[in-house]
């Protein structure tokens, strides 16, 4: 068995993962807007079964150690979301994703909740979770398939606000942490500028407003996709 130890933040392996997903994403913007139809949807699906061994496999792991993991964090609907819009582009679909993944799961991925570093499996699947969400989502952007309105915005936030009073409830009835709504997570985060509980969880839905504002930025004055575009010049 490999040594493991404990998960350090900012640590040597933790930076490695950061500068590997920063590179991806780097190329993907760099490389998206020039790809051809006939290039991106083998490229997409590729990136959806690719993400989607990863959580099959999770669960798979889980249950031959003797748990039950049931993936109902938001991280875990952010990375089936991406998964269906890689798979499909279904406007509705990329416009979740793109919020939920590119506000949550990059915060996650700046303070991971993780109890042992590289080459724990769980490390492996975190960032390669967490990482394939994020460069999903990017180039999901770059290419176009993304045109959130500023409606968008309040639209995510409400269903946001959905999920939370649902995971409030599965965390009071079977004593769960979904949401990290129950208590903050084991290592630093961003929740502890926010207080104790239950006054963080408010503080929480007020940074998650304000981040999915700060995404949608970049569209403040986009009209329509590449793609769409693309199609109107050859009609």
């Amino acid at each position: 068995m490999r040594h493991v130890h404990p998960f350090a933040l900012w640590g040597a392996d933790h930076l490695t993962a950061l500068g590997l997903v920063l590179a991806a994403i780097a190329a993907l913007i760099i490389v998206a807007p020039s790809l051809r139809r006939q290039q991106d949807l083998p490229l997409r699906r590729a990136c959806a079964l690719l993400l989607l061994a990863n959580e099959a496999g999770s669960l798979a792991w889980a249950a031959a150690h003797g748990h039950v993991r049931v993936p109902l964090q938001l991280c875990d609907l952010a990375a089936f979301l991406t998964i269906w819009s890689l798979w499909s582009v279904q406007p509705w679909a990329c416009e979740l994703a793109y919020f939920w993944g590119l506000a949550g799961s990059t915060q996650a991925l700046l303070t991971p909740d993780l109890p042992w570093g590289f080459p724990d499996y769980w490390w492996i699947k975190f960032f390669a979770t967490h990482g394939g969400v994020v460069i999903g989502v990017v180039y999901l952007a770059a290419s176009g398939r993304v045109a959130p309105s500023g409606g968008s915005v309040w639209r995510v936030w409400l269903i946001t606000n959905g999920y939370v009073a649902l995971a409030g409830i599965v965390n009071w009835l079977w004593g769960t942490n979904y949401g990290y709504l129950s208590h903050k997570p084991m290592h630093p985060s961003l929740l502890d500028a926010f207080g104790p509980w239950p006054w963080y969880i408010l503080a929480m839905d007020l940074a998650a407003l304000g981040l999915f504002l700060l995404c949608y930025t970049p569209f403040i004055n986009h009209k329509e996709g590449r793609w769409q575009r693309a199609s109107a010049r050859r009609s």
